[in-house]
Protein backbone atom coordinates (compact mmCIF):
# COMPACT_ATOMS: atom_id res chain seq x y z
CA UNK A 1 0.00 0.00 0.00
CA UNK A 2 1.73 3.16 -1.18
CA UNK A 3 1.78 6.33 0.83
CA UNK A 4 -0.37 9.21 -0.31
CA UNK A 5 0.91 12.76 -0.57
CA UNK A 6 -1.11 14.10 2.33
CA UNK A 7 0.19 12.35 5.47
CA UNK A 8 -3.13 12.91 7.22
CA UNK A 9 -4.77 10.72 4.56
CA UNK A 10 -2.36 7.82 5.04
CA UNK A 11 -2.92 5.65 8.11
CA UNK A 12 0.64 4.31 7.89
CA UNK A 13 1.81 7.68 9.23
CA UNK A 14 0.16 7.14 12.60
CA UNK A 15 -1.27 3.61 12.72
CA UNK A 16 -0.09 0.02 12.36
CA UNK A 17 -1.74 -2.53 10.05
CA UNK A 18 -3.70 -5.11 12.00
CA UNK A 19 -2.20 -8.60 12.07
CA UNK A 20 -4.56 -11.28 10.82
CA UNK A 21 -2.98 -14.01 12.95
CA UNK A 22 -1.21 -14.28 16.28
CA UNK A 23 -2.12 -13.92 19.97
CA UNK A 24 -4.46 -11.18 21.27
CA UNK A 25 -2.95 -7.73 21.69
CA UNK A 26 -1.83 -6.85 25.22
CA UNK A 27 -0.57 -3.54 26.59
CA UNK A 28 3.02 -4.78 26.49
CA UNK A 29 2.79 -6.12 22.94
CA UNK A 30 1.02 -2.95 21.80
CA UNK A 31 3.79 -0.85 23.26
CA UNK A 32 6.36 -2.87 21.34
CA UNK A 33 4.60 -3.16 18.00
CA UNK A 34 1.99 -0.39 17.51
CA UNK A 35 2.29 3.31 16.78
CA UNK A 36 1.79 4.95 20.19
CA UNK A 37 0.75 8.36 21.52
CA UNK A 38 2.09 9.59 24.85
CA UNK A 39 -1.14 11.07 26.09
CA UNK A 40 -4.47 10.11 24.56
CA UNK A 41 -6.12 8.87 21.46
CA UNK A 42 -9.26 11.00 21.09
CA UNK A 43 -12.05 9.63 18.92
CA UNK A 44 -14.33 12.28 17.43
CA UNK A 45 -13.49 15.89 16.56
CA UNK A 46 -16.69 17.55 17.71
CA UNK A 47 -16.86 20.30 20.32
CA UNK A 48 -15.54 18.07 23.12
CA UNK A 49 -12.87 16.30 21.08
CA UNK A 50 -11.43 19.52 19.67
CA UNK A 51 -11.29 21.15 23.09
CA UNK A 52 -9.52 18.16 24.62
CA UNK A 53 -7.04 17.85 21.77
CA UNK A 54 -6.25 21.55 22.07
CA UNK A 55 -5.87 21.65 25.84
CA UNK A 56 -4.02 18.36 26.32
CA UNK A 57 -1.58 19.12 23.51
CA UNK A 58 -0.48 22.30 25.27
CA UNK A 59 2.09 20.07 26.95
CA UNK A 60 4.80 20.13 24.28
CA UNK A 61 6.31 16.87 25.51
CA UNK A 62 3.24 14.84 24.68
CA UNK A 63 1.44 13.74 21.53
CA UNK A 64 -2.30 13.52 20.99
CA UNK A 65 -4.03 11.79 18.11
CA UNK A 66 -7.46 13.15 17.20
CA UNK A 67 -9.44 10.85 14.92
CA UNK A 68 -12.41 12.06 12.89
CA UNK A 69 -14.47 10.13 10.35
CA UNK A 70 -15.12 13.30 8.35
CA UNK A 71 -12.85 15.88 6.82
CA UNK A 72 -11.38 19.26 7.63
CA UNK A 73 -13.84 22.15 7.86
CA UNK A 74 -11.33 24.85 6.97
CA UNK A 75 -12.54 25.23 3.38
CA UNK A 76 -16.17 24.31 4.00
CA UNK A 77 -17.76 27.73 3.55
CA UNK A 78 -21.18 26.57 4.72
CA UNK A 79 -19.74 25.71 8.13
CA UNK A 80 -18.45 29.26 8.53
CA UNK A 81 -21.35 31.38 7.27
CA UNK A 82 -24.08 31.23 9.93
CA UNK A 83 -27.09 31.39 7.61
CA UNK A 84 -25.76 28.67 5.30
CA UNK A 85 -25.63 25.72 7.70
CA UNK A 86 -28.70 23.94 6.23
CA UNK A 87 -26.80 23.59 2.95
CA UNK A 88 -24.58 20.99 4.66
CA UNK A 89 -27.52 18.66 5.29
CA UNK A 90 -27.52 15.45 3.22
CA UNK A 91 -23.93 16.04 2.08
CA UNK A 92 -20.64 14.24 2.72
CA UNK A 93 -20.32 16.36 5.87
CA UNK A 94 -23.49 14.88 7.37
CA UNK A 95 -24.00 11.38 8.79
CA UNK A 96 -27.51 11.73 7.30
CA UNK A 97 -29.22 9.62 9.94
CA UNK A 98 -32.92 8.79 10.19
CA UNK A 99 -34.92 7.52 13.12
CA UNK A 100 -37.13 4.47 13.02
CA UNK A 101 -40.84 5.14 12.57
CA UNK A 102 -42.25 7.12 15.47
CA UNK A 103 -45.76 6.03 16.55
CA UNK A 104 -46.18 9.33 18.40
CA UNK A 105 -45.49 11.32 15.22
CA UNK A 106 -47.81 9.75 12.65
CA UNK A 107 -45.43 6.80 12.10
CA UNK A 108 -42.88 9.07 10.41
CA UNK A 109 -39.11 8.50 10.18
CA UNK A 110 -37.42 11.74 11.18
CA UNK A 111 -34.24 13.08 9.62
CA UNK A 112 -31.41 13.51 12.14
CA UNK A 113 -28.47 15.50 10.74
CA UNK A 114 -25.17 14.94 12.59
CA UNK A 115 -21.88 16.59 11.71
CA UNK A 116 -19.23 14.50 9.96
CA UNK A 117 -16.31 16.94 9.81
CA UNK A 118 -14.00 18.81 12.15
CA UNK A 119 -16.19 20.53 14.71
CA UNK A 120 -18.79 17.77 14.46
CA UNK A 121 -22.33 19.05 14.78
CA UNK A 122 -21.03 22.47 15.86
CA UNK A 123 -19.95 22.89 12.22
CA UNK A 124 -23.44 21.92 11.11
CA UNK A 125 -25.68 24.05 13.33
CA UNK A 126 -27.01 27.55 13.99
CA UNK A 127 -24.03 28.62 16.14
CA UNK A 128 -26.07 29.40 19.26
CA UNK A 129 -23.86 29.92 22.30
CA UNK A 130 -26.10 29.39 25.32
CA UNK A 131 -25.15 28.74 28.93
CA UNK A 132 -28.62 27.28 29.60
CA UNK A 133 -30.35 27.44 32.98
CA UNK A 134 -27.96 27.17 35.98
CA UNK A 135 -30.50 24.94 37.71
CA UNK A 136 -30.05 22.32 34.96
CA UNK A 137 -26.50 21.66 36.12
CA UNK A 138 -27.36 21.99 39.80
CA UNK A 139 -29.91 19.24 39.16
CA UNK A 140 -27.11 17.05 37.77
CA UNK A 141 -25.34 17.34 41.11
CA UNK A 142 -28.29 17.27 43.53
CA UNK A 143 -30.63 14.79 41.82
CA UNK A 144 -28.30 12.61 39.74
CA UNK A 145 -25.35 12.49 42.13
CA UNK A 146 -22.90 14.19 39.75
CA UNK A 147 -21.02 16.23 42.34
CA UNK A 148 -18.49 18.56 40.79
CA UNK A 149 -20.67 19.28 37.76
CA UNK A 150 -23.01 21.94 39.15
CA UNK A 151 -23.32 25.35 37.52
CA UNK A 152 -20.80 26.87 39.93
CA UNK A 153 -18.36 24.15 38.87
CA UNK A 154 -18.88 24.81 35.15
CA UNK A 155 -19.31 28.59 35.15
CA UNK A 156 -15.56 29.36 35.34
CA UNK A 157 -15.02 27.24 32.23
CA UNK A 158 -17.88 28.91 30.36
CA UNK A 159 -16.08 32.21 30.92
CA UNK A 160 -12.58 30.84 30.41
CA UNK A 161 -13.26 29.42 26.96
CA UNK A 162 -15.11 32.48 25.60
CA UNK A 163 -13.89 35.61 23.83
CA UNK A 164 -16.96 37.82 23.76
CA UNK A 165 -16.99 40.81 21.42
CA UNK A 166 -19.31 43.53 22.76
CA UNK A 167 -21.63 45.43 20.43
CA UNK A 168 -22.02 49.17 20.96
CA UNK A 169 -25.61 48.88 19.75
CA UNK A 170 -26.38 46.54 22.66
CA UNK A 171 -24.57 47.93 25.70
CA UNK A 172 -26.82 46.21 28.25
CA UNK A 173 -24.72 43.03 28.33
CA UNK A 174 -23.11 42.36 31.70
CA UNK A 175 -19.59 41.48 30.60
CA UNK A 176 -18.72 40.32 34.12
CA UNK A 177 -20.36 37.01 33.26
CA UNK A 178 -18.75 36.73 29.82
CA UNK A 179 -15.27 35.61 28.88
CA UNK A 180 -12.81 37.91 27.13
CA UNK A 181 -9.66 35.86 26.45
CA UNK A 182 -10.82 32.39 25.43
CA UNK A 183 -10.58 30.73 22.04
CA UNK A 184 -14.34 30.50 21.35
CA UNK A 185 -15.20 33.81 19.70
CA UNK A 186 -18.75 34.95 20.46
CA UNK A 187 -20.75 38.01 19.55
CA UNK A 188 -23.98 39.23 18.02
CA UNK A 189 -25.35 38.06 14.72
CA UNK A 190 -27.57 39.96 12.32
CA UNK A 191 -30.82 41.14 13.89
CA UNK A 192 -33.65 41.71 11.42
CA UNK A 193 -36.14 44.53 11.80
CA UNK A 194 -39.02 42.07 12.07
CA UNK A 195 -37.26 40.51 15.08
CA UNK A 196 -36.26 43.78 16.76
CA UNK A 197 -39.52 45.64 16.27
CA UNK A 198 -41.99 42.79 15.77
CA UNK A 199 -41.19 39.50 17.49
CA UNK A 200 -39.52 40.85 20.64
CA UNK A 201 -42.25 43.43 21.42
CA UNK A 202 -44.87 40.77 20.67
CA UNK A 203 -43.27 38.47 23.24
CA UNK A 204 -43.41 41.31 25.75
CA UNK A 205 -47.09 41.81 24.93
CA UNK A 206 -47.57 38.11 25.73
CA UNK A 207 -46.04 38.63 29.17
CA UNK A 208 -42.49 37.47 28.39
CA UNK A 209 -39.90 39.95 29.73
CA UNK A 210 -37.02 41.02 27.51
CA UNK A 211 -33.48 39.97 28.36
CA UNK A 212 -30.48 41.68 26.80
CA UNK A 213 -28.05 38.76 26.68
CA UNK A 214 -28.92 36.55 23.72
CA UNK A 215 -25.90 34.33 23.05
CA UNK A 216 -24.90 33.58 19.47
CA UNK A 217 -21.55 32.34 18.33
CA UNK A 218 -19.20 31.55 15.52
CA UNK A 219 -17.13 28.87 17.18
CA UNK A 220 -13.47 28.52 16.34
CA UNK A 221 -10.87 26.12 17.70
CA UNK A 222 -7.16 26.68 18.07
CA UNK A 223 -5.02 24.78 15.62
CA UNK A 224 -3.45 22.57 18.30
CA UNK A 225 -4.26 19.16 16.85
CA UNK A 226 -1.15 17.06 16.49
CA UNK A 227 -2.60 14.40 14.21
CA UNK A 228 -5.81 13.87 12.31
CA UNK A 229 -7.16 11.21 10.00
CA UNK A 230 -10.23 10.82 7.86
CA UNK A 231 -11.29 7.23 8.46
CA UNK A 232 -13.93 5.28 10.34
CA UNK A 233 -13.52 4.17 13.91
CA UNK A 234 -14.39 0.49 14.29
CA UNK A 235 -13.93 -0.20 17.99
CA UNK A 236 -11.77 0.24 21.05
CA UNK A 237 -9.63 -2.78 21.89
CA UNK A 238 -8.60 -3.91 25.34
CA UNK A 239 -5.94 -5.81 27.20
CA UNK A 240 -7.62 -8.56 29.20
CA UNK A 241 -5.55 -10.88 31.40
CA UNK A 242 -6.60 -13.22 34.19
CA UNK A 243 -4.64 -11.22 36.76
CA UNK A 244 -6.49 -8.02 35.91
CA UNK A 245 -9.70 -7.13 37.66
CA UNK A 246 -10.78 -4.80 34.87
CA UNK A 247 -10.06 -4.63 31.13
CA UNK A 248 -7.72 -1.85 30.03
CA UNK A 249 -8.39 0.20 26.90
CA UNK A 250 -5.10 0.16 25.01
CA UNK A 251 -5.99 1.42 21.54
CA UNK A 252 -8.42 1.78 18.70
CA UNK A 253 -9.07 -0.08 15.49
CA UNK A 254 -9.65 1.84 12.27
CA UNK A 255 -10.66 1.20 8.68
CA UNK A 256 -10.85 3.50 5.67
CA UNK A 257 -13.69 1.62 4.00
CA UNK A 258 -15.78 -1.51 4.51
CA UNK A 259 -13.48 -3.74 2.44
CA UNK A 260 -10.19 -2.01 3.22
CA UNK A 261 -7.39 -3.08 5.56
CA UNK A 262 -7.68 -2.49 9.29
CA UNK A 263 -5.24 -0.45 11.34
CA UNK A 264 -4.54 -0.14 15.04
CA UNK A 265 -3.26 2.72 17.16
CA UNK A 266 -1.98 2.33 20.71
CA UNK A 267 -2.85 4.84 23.45
CA UNK A 268 -0.18 4.73 26.14
CA UNK A 269 -2.36 6.59 28.61
CA UNK A 270 -6.03 6.66 27.64
CA UNK A 271 -8.62 6.41 24.92
CA UNK A 272 -11.19 9.22 25.07
CA UNK A 273 -14.39 8.75 23.11
CA UNK A 274 -16.11 11.94 21.87
CA UNK A 275 -18.36 10.52 19.16
CA UNK A 276 -21.58 12.26 20.17
CA UNK A 277 -24.92 10.99 21.42
CA UNK A 278 -25.49 8.70 18.43
CA UNK A 279 -22.02 7.41 17.56
CA UNK A 280 -20.60 7.10 21.09
CA UNK A 281 -23.00 4.34 22.19
CA UNK A 282 -22.55 2.61 18.85
CA UNK A 283 -18.77 2.50 19.34
CA UNK A 284 -19.18 1.35 22.95
CA UNK A 285 -21.39 -1.51 21.80
CA UNK A 286 -19.06 -2.50 18.97
CA UNK A 287 -16.25 -2.50 21.54
CA UNK A 288 -18.11 -4.93 23.79
CA UNK A 289 -19.57 -2.52 26.36
CA UNK A 290 -23.37 -2.66 26.56
CA UNK A 291 -26.11 -4.95 27.78
CA UNK A 292 -25.30 -8.62 27.38
CA UNK A 293 -28.48 -9.11 25.35
CA UNK A 294 -27.56 -6.42 22.82
CA UNK A 295 -24.03 -7.76 22.37
CA UNK A 296 -25.14 -11.38 22.14
CA UNK A 297 -27.69 -10.52 19.45
CA UNK A 298 -24.86 -9.34 17.20
CA UNK A 299 -22.19 -11.85 18.16
CA UNK A 300 -19.99 -9.32 19.96
CA UNK A 301 -17.92 -10.59 22.92
CA UNK A 302 -18.81 -8.96 26.23
CA UNK A 303 -15.94 -6.85 27.56
CA UNK A 304 -17.99 -5.07 30.22
CA UNK A 305 -21.71 -5.46 30.83
CA UNK A 306 -23.51 -2.12 31.15
CA UNK A 307 -27.25 -1.90 30.62
CA UNK A 308 -27.26 1.92 30.46
CA UNK A 309 -25.32 2.16 27.19
CA UNK A 310 -27.56 3.60 24.49
CA UNK A 311 -30.45 4.20 26.89
CA UNK A 312 -31.87 7.35 28.53
CA UNK A 313 -31.76 9.38 25.29
CA UNK A 314 -33.72 12.64 25.34
CA UNK A 315 -34.04 15.11 22.48
CA UNK A 316 -35.50 18.56 21.96
CA UNK A 317 -38.58 18.23 19.74
CA UNK A 318 -40.08 21.10 17.71
CA UNK A 319 -43.77 21.04 16.86
CA UNK A 320 -42.79 22.57 13.49
CA UNK A 321 -42.77 26.19 12.41
CA UNK A 322 -45.87 28.35 12.45
CA UNK A 323 -45.51 30.19 9.13
CA UNK A 324 -46.72 33.79 8.97
CA UNK A 325 -46.82 35.74 5.71
CA UNK A 326 -44.72 38.86 6.13
CA UNK A 327 -44.71 42.02 4.07
CA UNK A 328 -42.35 41.94 1.12
CA UNK A 329 -38.72 42.58 2.01
CA UNK A 330 -39.21 42.20 5.77
CA UNK A 331 -37.56 38.76 5.98
CA UNK A 332 -34.43 37.08 4.64
CA UNK A 333 -36.18 34.79 2.15
CA UNK A 334 -34.70 36.79 -0.73
CA UNK A 335 -31.34 35.20 0.13
CA UNK A 336 -32.59 31.85 -1.18
CA UNK A 337 -31.96 33.33 -4.63
CA UNK A 338 -28.25 32.78 -5.29
CA UNK A 339 -27.91 35.82 -7.53
CA UNK A 340 -29.51 38.14 -4.97
CA UNK A 341 -27.44 36.57 -2.19
CA UNK A 342 -24.08 37.00 -3.96
CA UNK A 343 -23.40 40.64 -2.89
CA UNK A 344 -24.11 39.70 0.72
CA UNK A 345 -21.74 36.75 0.49
CA UNK A 346 -19.03 39.15 -0.69
CA UNK A 347 -19.92 41.43 2.22
CA UNK A 348 -19.52 38.56 4.66
CA UNK A 349 -16.22 37.41 3.15
CA UNK A 350 -14.73 40.92 3.22
CA UNK A 351 -16.11 42.31 6.46
CA UNK A 352 -17.80 39.47 8.33
CA UNK A 353 -21.03 41.45 8.40
CA UNK A 354 -24.44 41.57 6.78
CA UNK A 355 -27.55 39.39 6.69
CA UNK A 356 -25.59 36.17 6.14
CA UNK A 357 -24.42 36.48 9.76
CA UNK A 358 -28.00 35.70 10.78
CA UNK A 359 -28.15 32.29 12.40
CA UNK A 360 -31.85 31.94 11.47
CA UNK A 361 -32.93 31.80 15.13
CA UNK A 362 -32.19 35.47 15.75
CA UNK A 363 -34.16 35.67 19.00
CA UNK A 364 -35.65 33.19 21.42
CA UNK A 365 -38.02 33.28 24.36
CA UNK A 366 -37.62 30.82 27.23
CA UNK A 367 -40.82 30.24 29.20
CA UNK A 368 -42.50 27.84 31.62
CA UNK A 369 -45.56 25.99 30.35
CA UNK A 370 -47.02 25.92 33.88
CA UNK A 371 -47.31 29.73 33.81
CA UNK A 372 -50.05 29.61 31.16
CA UNK A 373 -53.67 28.54 31.11
CA UNK A 374 -55.85 28.52 28.00
CA UNK A 375 -59.65 28.18 28.39
CA UNK A 376 -59.94 26.85 24.83
CA UNK A 377 -57.70 23.87 25.66
CA UNK A 378 -59.42 20.62 26.64
CA UNK A 379 -56.28 18.54 27.20
CA UNK A 380 -55.45 19.90 30.63
CA UNK A 381 -52.37 21.71 31.92
CA UNK A 382 -48.93 20.06 31.86
CA UNK A 383 -47.07 19.04 34.99
CA UNK A 384 -43.88 20.83 35.94
CA UNK A 385 -40.74 18.84 35.10
CA UNK A 386 -38.33 21.77 34.99
CA UNK A 387 -35.08 21.79 36.95
CA UNK A 388 -36.27 24.49 39.38
CA UNK A 389 -39.34 26.67 40.08
CA UNK A 390 -38.09 29.30 37.64
CA UNK A 391 -36.57 27.00 35.01
CA UNK A 392 -38.00 26.93 31.46
CA UNK A 393 -39.40 23.95 29.60
CA UNK A 394 -40.24 25.76 26.36
CA UNK A 395 -38.19 27.75 23.88
CA UNK A 396 -39.88 29.86 21.21
CA UNK A 397 -37.53 30.69 18.34
CA UNK A 398 -38.24 33.57 15.98
CA UNK A 399 -36.77 33.12 12.50
CA UNK A 400 -37.07 35.80 9.77
CA UNK A 401 -37.43 33.30 6.91
CA UNK A 402 -39.27 30.13 5.97
CA UNK A 403 -37.73 27.32 8.02
CA UNK A 404 -39.37 24.32 6.35
CA UNK A 405 -37.90 20.82 6.22
CA UNK A 406 -34.81 21.90 8.14
CA UNK A 407 -34.41 25.01 6.04
CA UNK A 408 -34.08 23.09 2.79
CA UNK A 409 -37.36 24.28 1.24
CA UNK A 410 -37.82 27.85 0.01
CA UNK A 411 -40.91 29.91 0.78
CA UNK A 412 -43.98 29.27 -1.35
CA UNK A 413 -44.44 31.55 -4.39
CA UNK A 414 -41.50 33.73 -3.40
CA UNK A 415 -43.29 34.92 -0.27
CA UNK A 416 -41.65 36.61 2.69
CA UNK A 417 -42.20 34.33 5.68
CA UNK A 418 -41.69 34.58 9.41
CA UNK A 419 -41.29 31.25 11.24
CA UNK A 420 -42.18 30.85 14.90
CA UNK A 421 -40.97 27.55 16.34
CA UNK A 422 -41.92 26.14 19.76
CA UNK A 423 -39.48 23.60 21.24
CA UNK A 424 -39.96 21.27 24.21
CA UNK A 425 -36.85 21.53 26.37
CA UNK A 426 -37.55 19.06 29.20
CA UNK A 427 -39.07 15.93 27.65
CA UNK A 428 -40.12 12.96 29.73
CA UNK A 429 -40.08 10.60 26.75
CA UNK A 430 -36.84 8.63 26.67
CA UNK A 431 -35.40 6.81 23.66
CA UNK A 432 -32.45 4.62 22.82
CA UNK A 433 -29.67 3.79 20.37
CA UNK A 434 -29.10 0.16 19.39
CA UNK A 435 -27.06 -1.67 16.78
CA UNK A 436 -28.25 -2.53 13.31
CA UNK A 437 -25.32 -4.90 12.88
CA UNK A 438 -21.80 -5.53 14.17
CA UNK A 439 -20.37 -3.36 11.38
CA UNK A 440 -19.51 0.27 12.13
CA UNK A 441 -20.33 1.05 8.49
CA UNK A 442 -24.01 0.38 9.18
CA UNK A 443 -25.85 3.23 10.87
CA UNK A 444 -27.13 2.53 14.37
CA UNK A 445 -30.85 2.25 15.06
CA UNK A 446 -32.16 5.57 16.41
CA UNK A 447 -35.42 5.44 18.35
CA UNK A 448 -36.18 8.67 20.26
CA UNK A 449 -39.66 7.43 21.24
CA UNK A 450 -41.09 10.91 20.86
CA UNK A 451 -44.30 11.66 22.79
CA UNK A 452 -44.27 8.24 24.46
CA UNK A 453 -44.38 9.32 28.13
CA UNK A 454 -47.24 7.70 30.02
CA UNK A 455 -48.88 10.91 31.22
CA UNK A 456 -48.74 12.62 27.78
CA UNK A 457 -47.01 15.54 29.46
CA UNK A 458 -44.69 16.14 26.50
CA UNK A 459 -47.68 16.68 24.23
CA UNK A 460 -49.31 19.02 26.75
CA UNK A 461 -46.14 21.13 26.95
CA UNK A 462 -45.96 21.38 23.16
CA UNK A 463 -49.63 22.37 22.98
CA UNK A 464 -48.93 25.15 25.46
CA UNK A 465 -46.01 26.30 23.33
CA UNK A 466 -48.19 26.43 20.23
CA UNK A 467 -50.89 28.43 21.98
CA UNK A 468 -48.38 30.93 23.35
CA UNK A 469 -47.06 31.35 19.80
CA UNK A 470 -50.59 31.96 18.52
CA UNK A 471 -50.97 34.64 21.17
CA UNK A 472 -47.68 36.24 20.09
CA UNK A 473 -48.60 36.48 16.41
CA UNK A 474 -51.83 38.29 17.35
CA UNK A 475 -49.85 41.13 18.96
CA UNK A 476 -50.53 44.54 17.31
CA UNK A 477 -46.79 45.26 17.15
CA UNK A 478 -46.20 42.04 15.24
CA UNK A 479 -49.21 42.32 12.95
CA UNK A 480 -47.74 45.47 11.41
CA UNK A 481 -45.17 43.25 9.69
CA UNK A 482 -47.69 40.72 8.34
CA UNK A 483 -49.93 40.41 5.32
CA UNK A 484 -53.29 38.62 5.30
CA UNK A 485 -53.78 35.29 3.56
CA UNK A 486 -56.91 33.52 2.40
CA UNK A 487 -58.81 31.96 5.28
CA UNK A 488 -58.19 28.22 5.51
CA UNK A 489 -59.06 26.03 8.49
CA UNK A 490 -57.42 22.87 7.16
CA UNK A 491 -54.47 21.96 9.48
CA UNK A 492 -52.62 20.47 6.50
CA UNK A 493 -52.64 23.74 4.51
CA UNK A 494 -49.45 25.76 4.07
CA UNK A 495 -50.36 28.84 6.14
CA UNK A 496 -52.35 27.12 8.90
CA UNK A 497 -52.76 28.03 11.76
CA UNK A 498 -51.92 31.59 10.64
CA UNK A 499 -54.76 31.25 8.10
CA UNK A 500 -57.33 30.08 10.63
CA UNK A 501 -60.61 31.97 10.77
CA UNK A 502 -60.56 31.81 14.59
CA UNK A 503 -56.98 31.45 15.82
CA UNK A 504 -58.02 31.84 19.44
CA UNK A 505 -60.51 28.96 19.13
CA UNK A 506 -58.41 26.31 17.38
CA UNK A 507 -59.03 22.92 18.95
CA UNK A 508 -56.44 20.79 20.71
CA UNK A 509 -57.16 17.99 18.23
CA UNK A 510 -56.19 20.17 15.27
CA UNK A 511 -53.01 21.38 16.98
CA UNK A 512 -52.09 17.81 17.90
CA UNK A 513 -52.58 16.66 14.31
CA UNK A 514 -50.49 19.62 13.10
CA UNK A 515 -47.68 18.70 15.50
CA UNK A 516 -47.62 14.98 14.88
CA UNK A 517 -47.56 15.35 11.10
CA UNK A 518 -44.82 17.98 10.98
CA UNK A 519 -42.70 17.90 14.16
CA UNK A 520 -38.92 17.66 13.78
CA UNK A 521 -35.79 17.49 15.90
CA UNK A 522 -33.87 20.55 17.07
CA UNK A 523 -30.72 18.37 16.88
CA UNK A 524 -29.98 18.12 20.63
CA UNK A 525 -30.08 14.44 21.68
CA UNK A 526 -28.25 13.65 24.94
CA UNK A 527 -27.81 10.99 27.60
CA UNK A 528 -26.89 7.72 25.85
CA UNK A 529 -23.72 7.27 27.94
CA UNK A 530 -24.81 9.28 30.91
CA UNK A 531 -22.72 10.21 33.89
CA UNK A 532 -23.46 9.00 37.40
CA UNK A 533 -21.98 7.41 40.51
CA UNK A 534 -23.65 4.02 40.00
CA UNK A 535 -22.63 1.62 37.25
CA UNK A 536 -26.15 0.16 37.40
CA UNK A 537 -27.74 3.31 36.00
CA UNK A 538 -24.91 5.16 34.25
CA UNK A 539 -22.07 4.55 31.80
CA UNK A 540 -19.32 6.85 33.10
CA UNK A 541 -18.34 8.00 36.58
CA UNK A 542 -17.85 11.57 37.77
CA UNK A 543 -14.45 11.71 36.05
CA UNK A 544 -16.03 10.52 32.78
CA UNK A 545 -14.29 7.14 33.13
CA UNK A 546 -16.25 4.20 31.75
CA UNK A 547 -17.47 2.07 34.64
CA UNK A 548 -15.55 -1.18 34.99
CA UNK A 549 -12.89 -0.32 32.40
CA UNK A 550 -9.50 1.28 32.90
CA UNK A 551 -7.95 4.01 30.71
CA UNK A 552 -11.19 4.74 28.88
CA UNK A 553 -13.27 7.94 29.12
CA UNK A 554 -16.24 9.46 27.33
CA UNK A 555 -17.01 13.17 27.04
CA UNK A 556 -19.70 14.66 24.78
CA UNK A 557 -23.45 15.27 25.04
CA UNK A 558 -24.01 11.55 25.58
CA UNK A 559 -22.76 11.87 29.19
CA UNK A 560 -25.40 14.47 30.16
CA UNK A 561 -27.27 12.96 33.14
CA UNK A 562 -30.44 14.82 32.11
CA UNK A 563 -31.57 17.01 29.24
CA UNK A 564 -30.81 20.71 29.63
CA UNK A 565 -33.20 23.55 28.86
CA UNK A 566 -31.21 25.13 26.06
CA UNK A 567 -28.58 24.66 23.37
CA UNK A 568 -25.76 22.27 24.32
CA UNK A 569 -22.65 23.52 22.49
CA UNK A 570 -21.38 25.82 25.26
CA UNK A 571 -21.99 23.27 28.06
CA UNK A 572 -20.21 20.56 26.04
CA UNK A 573 -17.23 22.84 25.58
CA UNK A 574 -17.16 23.79 29.26
CA UNK A 575 -17.34 20.13 30.30
CA UNK A 576 -14.42 19.28 28.01
CA UNK A 577 -12.39 22.19 29.40
CA UNK A 578 -13.08 20.98 32.92
CA UNK A 579 -12.19 17.39 32.04
CA UNK A 580 -8.90 18.51 30.49
CA UNK A 581 -7.97 20.09 33.82
CA UNK A 582 -9.02 16.94 35.68
CA UNK A 583 -6.90 14.75 33.38
CA UNK A 584 -3.83 16.94 33.63
CA UNK A 585 -4.12 17.19 37.42
CA UNK A 586 -4.42 13.41 37.61
CA UNK A 587 -1.36 13.00 35.40
CA UNK A 588 0.69 15.20 37.73
CA UNK A 589 -0.14 12.86 40.61
CA UNK A 590 0.34 9.60 38.72
CA UNK A 591 3.33 7.60 37.53
CA UNK A 592 4.58 7.68 33.92
CA UNK A 593 2.35 5.90 31.41
CA UNK A 594 4.61 2.85 31.13
CA UNK A 595 3.91 2.13 34.80
CA UNK A 596 0.62 0.56 33.70
CA UNK A 597 2.63 -2.39 32.44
Amino acid sequence: MGRRRNPLHNPLHYATPQLRTGPPVTYASALRTLQSYDYEVIVGAGAAGCVLASKLSEDKNTSVLLLEAGGDNTKVLESKVPLMFPKLFHTEHDWDYYTVEQPGLAARRLYWPRGRLIGGSTSLNAMMYHHCSPSDFDEWASVHGCEGWSFNDLAPYLRRMEMFTPDSARPAIDTEHRGSSGCWQTGYSWLSEIIEDGFIPACQDAGIPRRADVNTTNVSYKDRILALRVMLMLRVFFSIASVQKEPIAIGVELQTNREGPRFQVHARREVILCGGTVNTPQILMLSGIASAEELKAHGIPVIQKNDAVGKNMKDHLCTTAILCKAKSGKTLDYLSNNIRALPYLVQWMLFGRGPLTSNIGEAAAFIRSSDYRFPESTTGPPNDHTSCPTGPDLELIGAPLAFIHHGEEAAIDGSSVFSLIPIHLRPQSSGLITLQSKSSFDAPIINPKYLSDEEDNDLKVLLTGLRVCLRIIRSPAFREFFEPVATNDDPSSYWWPYSSSHIEKISDDDLIRFSKEKAFTLYHPVGTARMGPSRDTSVVDLECKVHGVRSFRVIDASVFPEQISGHPTAPIGAMAYKLSDMIRDERKRSAPPTANL
